[in-house]
């Protein structure tokens, strides 16, 4: 049964098909990051409040093609400032010094492509644009 999941899990992983998960922890996605060497994508929300952050979430965070990108490209990682849910002290903690550093204007939604080892390399314009032009975009600024 133990080969049996594990043989699932490898398939699962080594798909074609593989998707992106948009990460809540900022230490499990720069692990993964430097795991992967990938660059992490980190976007600044306000989930519950920020009209434009609520598009960028159902026009880019949740296309299957944006997923499909980010999977092979990408840890994604979202630093939500909800007003009326609450966020974890220590979570909240997190997601503060994220913002200190990389986005100290506090513009929302606000996008920035940073290196496993938490350096910035850009800050990614969204013009609420559909995903193939936040996919070209992006392909722009990883060159």
């Amino acid at each position: 049964m133990r080969s049996i999941l594990s043989l699932l899990l490898i398939v699962a992983l080594s798909g074609p098909a593989a998707h992106a998960q948009v990460l809540q922890y900022p230490d499990k996605a720069f692990e993964l990051a430097q795991a992967s060497g990938k660059k992490i994508m980190l976007v600044f929300s306000g989930s519950d409040w920020c009209i434009p952050c609520i598009r960028f979430n159902k026009q880019i965070l949740s296309d299957s093609s944006f997923l499909s990108f980010a999977g092979e490209n990408l840890v994604v990682l979202e630093a939500d400032f909800p007003q009326r849910k609450k966020i974890a002290a220590p979570l909240r903690s997190q997601y503060d010094s994220l913002a200190a550093a990389f986005n100290p204007q506090g513009a929302f939604p606000q996008v920035v492509l940073l290196s496993p080892e938490k350096k910035l390399l850009a800050y990614v314009p969204y013009r609420e644009e559909t995903s193939a032009g936040f996919i070209s975009t992006l392909k722009h600024l990883l060159q």
